[in-house]
């Protein structure tokens, strides 16, 4: 909550000019202005309740997993609206608060707070993220979602998917979806002092399945694997707020669990090398503790430092699963019982600021990133999709170190015109990769009118080139790589951008905005894999306000993101290249009329978003392209209030969706399609749906 600060600012400005009036011995009881008859309309804290509460009732008119994906409607069905916004201000600065929000929905959402202003503070808050991923998914194990998937009893294993007999009869429909539950409680406590201290815990539960995949040598399966995670949070901390000095030292633990350790699976082909069923291990348990400070200090009225330093300790100590199922293989065991994993991390973020005279303003950070991975190094040797036992590989506890500069100045050049450049430097270090070091420098400049005829123009410039020492395939993984590929994270790399935005009021009605985004990416040095990237943007907004009461709005903007990589077929020189364009395209325009017949407001908005994704290979020879990668989803929105008494308003809504993507590696791909993949029968999302809503709101003043 936000507590409310003009008041209290205004009562210490009026305390602090009479007790200066005092101090000079100016007589109080001298004749002077009456004071009595001051009044300061902002002083006076809205006593008693008041806010909101909305109650009623929606219709959705077809299932559509997609349109519900986050915000819990996904069902053809009826559903309760629930929402609250209220404050109730009492004696002695108490307080307290509620928000609620979507109560009939799977996305609802409550938080309460409350206290004395000053003294003390108790909030809590619960919160339901749901996440619907597919409705329509077909799988032949019969207990989808649990952590040990069978097959039904008349299932007749093939070579291949078409020679699976009953594979379209044992086919079953289910779903993929997950929901997080999130509980926080915390209270804050500020005695008669400049300390603050306070505690918070956070639970959350994440329940559901997601879609994963397994494999038997050459054959591979599509699976429905369960989520059943928690994890909790503790934070406590004690603040201190001085004149010049302002710090904070937290302390903060979570514990990640997961109450499933592996996935295990029949093998739905007939079994080569005896591998009739599979394991796959799931998410371990792990825990996080962090100790952070963050100081602040106010050297003079025009210069300031602050400082953000934390120590923490990752752990992952959970049992190691068996190298594998298949009983015929001679897997040596691990070398130990767990991985005994530990990861110190160490972060750092300096910064000052200062004024070095009314023109010029000058800032530099300092960021220090540090992952000091100490899990100990041994010899494992690891199976093959439970087919093969492999070469004993060492593990590689990868570590990295970040240092990064960035200097900054800005100076006002005129009244309106304002100028900023800076220079940045990251450096990084790692262990275990290709590339030992690598060093990216920026320099940018921009340039602000403000407020120049009406109008504002920003522009920004961006150059950057990133150095690396030397790349080389690593040969402790036994993966060998082609020595002409280079990652793309780690690549010699020249980066450029531009920023332009203009703005600009047309007289007190119009107001009309544009801006453009340019950013280039260029490997030169890069054989193999990405060479090349751009990023090219641009948006215009317009408002007008047609008269007192009725007001439009129109935004459109367009994204072009292309990519190009070059590859080799033969673990030689290139021989082929990779194209990628995507083009994303949005469009809105809205309408609102207030005191409408006195007593309705109304108003609709309309957005259409399409989006295209172009692939191409280059091999030389003449070759049709991919399909593209198509969807658009058109939105409408009508909403209506009508206010019946001083007090209470009915309020209306209709909202039309319809969604089409088309994508060409699920066309047509059933679960038994392709001969040595079992899949699940994903298809690309189709829907309309209307949505028509009716509620009644009572406000308390």
């Amino acid at each position: 909550m936000n507590i409310p600060t003009k008041p209290l600012l205004l009562f210490m400005l009026s305390a602090h000019a009479v007790s200066s009036v005092a101090a000079d011995g100016v007589d109080n009881t001298s004749s002077g202005p009456d004071t009595q008859q001051w009044k300061c309309k902002y002083c006076a804290f809205p006593a008693g309740l008041r806010g909101t509460v909305d109650f009623g009732l929606g219709y959705a008119s077809n299932d559509a997993f997609k349109f519900g994906e986050y915000n819990g409607i996904n069902q053809h069905s009826g559903f309760l609206i629930g929402d609250a916004e209220l404050t109730y201000f009492g004696e002695e600065a108490k307080y307290w608060t509620m928000n609620a929000t979507d109560l009939g929905l799977d996305s609802r959402a409550l938080n309460v707070e409350g206290g004395k202003q000053g003294a003390f503070k108790v909030t809590f808050g619960y919160k339901e993220l749901p996440h619907f991923i597919d409705a329509a998914v077909a799988t032949p194990f019969v207990n989808g979602g649990s952590n040990a998937l069978t097959l039904p009893t008349s299932w007749v294993t093939g070579t291949a998917t078409s020679t699976m007999p009953a594979l379209d009869t044992d086919l079953q429909s289910t779903s993929v979806k997950t929901k997080r539950k999130q509980l926080q409680a915390s209270a804050s406590i500020t005695p008669a002092s400049a300390w603050q201290y306070s505690i918070a815990f956070h639970h959350e539960t994440k329940q559901g399945t997601q879609a994963t995949a397994g494999a038997f040598f050459f054959n591979s399966t599509q699976l429905i694997r369960p989520v059943d995670y928690v994890t909790d949070q503790l934070d406590a901390a004690a603040a201190y707020t001085g004149n010049k000095l302002q710090l904070r030292v937290t302390y903060s633990a979570s514990a990640f669990r997961n109450h499933n350790a592996s996935l295990t699976w029949q093998n739905p082909y007939t079994a080569l090398l005896n591998a009739d069923a599979g394991q796959l291990a799931l998410p371990p348990d792990n825990q996080f503790h962090e100790l952070q400070l963050a100081l602040g200090y106010q050297i003079s009225n025009d210069t300031r430092v602050t400082a953000d330093i934390a120590m923490g300790r990752m752990t992952q100590d959970q049992e190691f699963l068996a190298p594998t199922l298949n009983a015929t293989l001679n897997a040596v065991a691990p070398p130990r019982k767990s991985l005994a994993g530990k990861v110190d991390t160490r972060n750092a973020n300096l910064k000052f600021a200062s004024a070095v005279t009314q023109l010029l303003r000058v800032n530099a950070t300092y960021i220090y990133n540090d992952r000091d991975n100490q899990t100990p190094q041994a010899a494992y040797a690891w199976v093959s999709t439970d087919s093969f036992v492999n070469t004993p590989t060492v593990n590689l506890p990868y570590s990295f170190t970040q240092s990064t500069w960035k200097l900054r100045a800005d100076y006002r050049l005129l009244k309106y015109l304002h100028a900023a450049a800076g220079y940045d430097n990251d450096s990084r270090k790692r262990t275990f990769q290709e590339t030992e070091h690598t060093r990216e420098r920026s320099v940018w400049g921009k340039i602000d009118l403000q407020n120049w005829h009406s109008m504002d123009v920003s522009l920004k410039v961006v150059h950057g080139k990133r150095d690396q020492s030397g790349y080389a395939p690593l040969t402790a993984t036994g993966v060998i790589e082609n020595p002409l590929l280079i990652k793309y994270n780690m690549a010699n790399r020249f980066r450029d951008s531009a920023e332009l935005r203009v703005d600009t009021a047309i007289g007190d009605k119009l107001t009309l905005g544009a801006g453009i985004n340019v950013a280039r990416d260029e490997y030169p040095d890069s054989k193999l894999g990405l060479i090349y990237g751009k990023d090219l943007s641009y948006n215009a907004d317009v408002t007008l306000l047609l008269t007192h009461t009725t007001s439009t709005h129109l935004f459109a903007s367009r994204e072009e993101i292309q990519s190009r990589q070059m590859g080799s077929s033969n673990f030689s020189v290139a021989d082929w290249t990779g194209h990628n364009d995507d083009t994303i395209n949005y469009f809105g325009i809205g309408i609102k009329r207030s005191k409408l017949m006195e007593k309705l407001d109304v108003g609709a908005d309309y957005t259409v978003t399409n989006s295209h994704g172009a692939v191409m290979v280059d091999t030389g020879t003449l070759a049709a392209p991919f399909p593209d990668l198509v969807s658009k989803r058109d939105t409408l929105k009508l909403y209506g209030t009508y206010r019946l008494a001083d007090k209470i308003s009915l309020q209306a809504a209709y909202w039309y969706e319809q969604y089409h993507s088309d994508n060409w590696m699920l066309a047509g791909v059933a679960p038994g399609t392709i001969s040595n993949v079992l899949t699940l029968g994903q298809l690309a999302p189709i829907y309309h749906v209307n949505v028509i809503s009716l509620s009644g709101r009572y406000q308390f003043k």
